[in-house]
């Protein structure tokens, strides 16, 4: 049986938006829909959210095209600080995807930029960007953009190492930056030409493995194969690949509400969580919960979590393991008690004092209290808010 939390929604911009279905689905270029003032300034999304325990402030990555993409949230007062990141993003960068990491050793924030603009104007736009953001100093300093025109879907660290890992986008490529030199060197491709296999957010193990996910190719064939999206893992030291053919657990049925896109279900990686010892957990875009073995690299189904069909967002605090997700407006959270095995179920998540409820989760963090930021993207009829959450 469902649990209800106590949900609350924090709003930066909160402008209403029309003619989304009936107007620019299908219809409109993204060149039209960055003229539009109200889409350019009000449409924004919160896809990157992470709590800092240094300053005790949830850092948020937006999408917004105007390119005014991070800023500062204060649970106690309940109000955000822009971080002034208009000093250094130009045109193309408008989002901050996955994901904000913050340095446990310099204590600062290390992201990346995507985008937004169409193939016409792939050869105007530099590339994405990996920054770094010292809070104490509030300063920026861009590292650089590794991959010339394409953009960064999301990175991962070794901090013992000093090494970021990025996936670019459109096409589909792993990089390698160093973090004290700026030197980037591209590692594979990790994608094909018919559907899109990186993992949302990729992590690193405490041996210094980076595990991800990638597609099968098939260049000689016409039809999928039966595991098309599958785990891999690297090691710096010897530029060292493992490529599995297996990859994470699959629903026995599909998702009631899930879109068309994810009724087949291919196992594409939604999150990924490392707990900092043995496992990874790992939710799928159909709502399936895995479990990597990191010694063995053996999957376990853990659940079929989210019946929506979408679980982009993982965090994990004192043994307890939290799960967003959901569509159509049908979002849903999870707790797992990994001692247990116990889940609770949520999906009455409804702000009672606005009579509303996220679109879309796309990230969560959790705070030392166990209190949930839930960043809501592809909102098409309002701004995105962020949400907090207590659960019962």
């Amino acid at each position: 049986m469902a649990k209800q939390a106590r949900i609350r929604a924090h709003k930066l911009r909160d402008v209403r938006l029309t003619g989304w279905k009936d107007q620019i689905a299908g219809r409109w270029s993204y060149r039209r829909l960055a003229a539009d003032p109200d889409w350019r300034d009000g449409w924004i999304s919160f896809d990157a959210v992470t709590w800092n325990p240094n300053d005790s402030l949830v850092y948020c990555g937006l999408n917004s095209i105007d390119g005014d993409l991070l800023y500062a949230f204060d649970p106690k007062y309940e109000r955000f600080e822009c971080l002034n990141s208009k000093q250094w993003t130009d045109a193309f960068d408008v989002k901050i995807h996955r994901t904000l990491l913050i340095d446990p050793a310099e204590r600062c924030l290390y992201f990346a930029t995507s985008m937004l603009h169409d193939a016409d104007q792939q050869r105007e736009a530099p590339g994405g960007k990996v920054v770094r953001y010292d809070p104490m100093r509030r300063e920026y300093r861009v590292l650089g953009a590794p991959l010339p025109h394409l953009y960064i879907q999301s990175i991962a660290a070794d901090w013992t190492r000093g090494l970021l890992y990025g996936f670019t986008y459109p096409a589909e490529f792993l990089f390698l930056l160093d973090i004290r030199t700026g030197a980037a060197e591209t590692l594979a491709y990790v994608g094909n030409a018919i559907s899109f296999a990186q993992p949302h957010n990729a992590v690193v193990d405490s041996e210094g493995w980076l595990w991800g996910t990638y597609a099968e190719t098939r260049a000689w064939d016409e039809t999928t194969g039966t595991t098309p999206v599958r785990l891999f893992k690297f090691h710096p030291d010897g530029r060292r690949f493992e490529w599995f053919e297996h990859g994470l657990a699959r629903r026995d049925r599909p998702a009631e509400f899930a879109e068309t896109r994810h009724k087949q279900d291919h196992g594409f990686c939604d999150s990924m969580l490392y707990d900092g010892r043995r496992y990874i957990y790992a939710g799928s875009t159909a709502g399936v919960l895995s479990r990597i073995d990191t010694r063995t690299a053996a999957v376990e189904k853990v659940a079929e979590a989210m019946e929506t069909g979408r679980f982009p967002a993982l965090a994990l605090r004192d043994g307890q393991l939290y799960g967003g997700g959901g569509i159509q407006g049908r979002t849903e959270l999870v707790r797992i008690d990994l001692a247990s095995g116990r889940l609770d179920h949520f999906d009455r998540l409804e702000d009672p004092d606005i009579g509303d409820r996220p679109a879309r989760i796309h990230e969560i963090a959790v705070d030392a209290e166990h209190r949930l930021y839930l960043g809501e993207n592809d909102n098409h009829e309002r701004s995105g808010y962020l949400w907090s959450a207590w659960l019962g």
